[in-house]
C-alpha cells in the first residue's frame, strides 16, 4: 500500500546539519578515546589508563546502565572525580563530588523534530530559570571559557546553533524551516507531500526482505534465530521491559507516576510459578552471577513458560531491592554495539 511502509521512520524528512553542531573537523585528525556507555561499569573498573573524571548529563547510569553493580562500584572509587548535571538528585548524583542544577525544557531554547510526524517546532522559555540552574549548552560554554578554550564555535549561542543546524541544503525538505520562521510560526511542516520516502537508505532503495549488505558483513541475509551467548546455567530468560508511566528512570521519582504504576512486578507463567511454589503477590528473589533483586510476583499467562518479565526502572527506595539492571549483561550486540538488556538469564525463588 502506497505510504504504508514496514518499520518506517520519518526522521530523514527533518534531518538537520549535525556536523555543524558536533564539529568533528575541530578534532583535526585526533581520535579521542571512546567508551560505550553500555560497558560503563567495566570501563570504570578495568580500563587502562583509568578514567579519572566523569561528567554525567541527561542520564542516570547508576540505574539505566547494564551490570549496575559494576557501575556503582566504579562510581564509588575514591580516585574518580564525578560531576552530575541534573534536575533531580538522582541515584547517580548521590555518587557525585559536585552536583550542578540543570534547567528544564520549560526554561531552555531548543528545537525539536520527530521520528514520525513532519513538523519541526521551536521551544522558547516559558518560565525563568529556577535558582542557579543552567542548560547543558550554557554549562559547556562556561566550562570552555573557564578552561581557556577560545575556539569560536565553543562560544555559539543556542540561537546561533539552531541557525547552523537548520542550514542544511542536503535536505530539500527543510526548505522554509529556519530559526526565524520557527520563531514566527512556532512550528513548520517539512516541505513534503507524501508520508514515505521515495527511496529508502538501502542499496536497492526498497524494503529489503533479504539483505545482500548484511550477508557481505558476515550476518545472515534473512532474519535468523541466533542462540544467546548466555549459558543455560540459569533457567529463565529475563526481560526487564519498560512500563507505561516512566521513561527509563525519568519520572520514577514522581509520586503521581508511582501511584499509576503502583509497584514493580515480576511476571511469571502460571506453570513456572506452580513448579516453584510461587503464588500471585509473593515476594521472589531474582538472581544470577551479576547480582540480585527482589520483586512481587505477578502470576498468569501473559508471558511464556521459561520467561520472567519485569517492567520499569524504579528509583532506589530504602529497604527495597528493585535494581533490575543488576541482572543485565553488559555484552554488546553483534551488530551496532547496542545493549543486550533482554539477553540475560536468571534463577527465581520464593522468599
Amino acid at each position: 500500500k502506497k505510504g504504508g511502509g514496514a518499520i518506517k521512520g520519518n526522521t530523514a524528512f527533518l534531518a538537520y546539519n549535525t556536523k555543524a553542531l558536533q564539529r568533528p573537523d575541530l578534532l583535526k585528525g585526533r581520535t579521542p578515546r571512546v567508551i560505550n556507555m553500555n560497558q560503563l561499569g567495566k570501563a570504570l573498573l578495568e580500563t587502562e589508563p583509568p578514567i579519572r573524571s566523569l561528567f554525567v548529563y541527561s542520564s542516570n547510569p547508576a540505574v539505566v546502565a547494564p551490570e549496575a553493580n559494576k557501575v556503582r562500584k566504579g562510581l564509588e572509587r575514591e580516585d574518580l572525580f564525578t560531576v552530575v548535571h541534573d534536575l533531580f538528585l538522582t541515584e547517580t548524583a548521590r555518587y557525585a563530588d559536585i552536583v550542578l542544577p540543570a534547567s528544564s525544557a520549560f526554561e531552555n531554547t531548543d528545537f525539536y523534530t520527530s521520528y514520525w510526524h513532519h513538523y519541526a517546532q521551536i521551544q522558547k522559555p516559558v518560565i525563568e530559570k529556577y535558582g542557579e540552574s543552567k542548560s547543558n549548552t550554557e554549562v559547556f560554554r562556561l566550562l570552555a571559557e573557564a578552561m581557556g578554550f577560545d575556539d569560536e564555535p565553543l562560544k555559539d549561542s543556542d540561537e546561533e546553533m539552531i541557525r547552523q543546524a537548520l542550514d542544511y541544503p542536503d535536505n530539500p525538505w527543510l526548505d522554509g524551516i529556519d530559526y526565524d520562521s520557527l520563531t514566527e510560526k512556532h512550528f513548520v511542516k517539512a516541505n513534503r507531500k507524501t508520508v514515505f520516502p521515495d527511496k529508502l537508505p538501502t542499496p536497492s532503495g526498497k524494503i529489503e526482505l533479504y539483505s545482500k549488505m548484511m550477508d557481505q558483513h558476515g550476518y545472515p541475509g534473512l532474519p535468523t534465530h541466533t542462540p544467546l551467548i548466555e549459558t543455560d546455567k540459569y533457567p529463565f530468560l529475563f526481560v526487564p521491559g519498560p512500563n507505561h508511566n516512566f521513561l527509563n528512570s525519568t519520572f520514577s521519582n514522581n509520586e503521581k507516576h508511582i501511584k499509576l504504576e503502583k509497584e514493580p512486578k515480576l511476571h511469571l507463567n502460571i506453570k513456572d510459578a506452580e513448579e516453584k511454589g510461587i503464588e500471585n503477590g509473593d515476594l521472589v528473589k531474582v538472581w544470577n552471577d551479576r547480582g540480585s533483586c527482589i520483586l512481587p510476583a505477578a502470576v498468569g499467562e501473559n508471558v511464556l513458560p521459561g520467561v520472567a518479565v519485569s517492567q520499569g526502572l524504579w528509583a532506589d527506595a530504602e529497604g527495597k531491592h528493585y535494581l533490575v539492571n543488576a541482572l543485565t549483561p553488559d555484552r554488546l550486540a553483534d551488530m551496532g554495539g547496542g545493549a543486550t538488556f533482554f539477553s540475560g538469564r536468571v534463577q527465581i525463588e520464593k522468599i
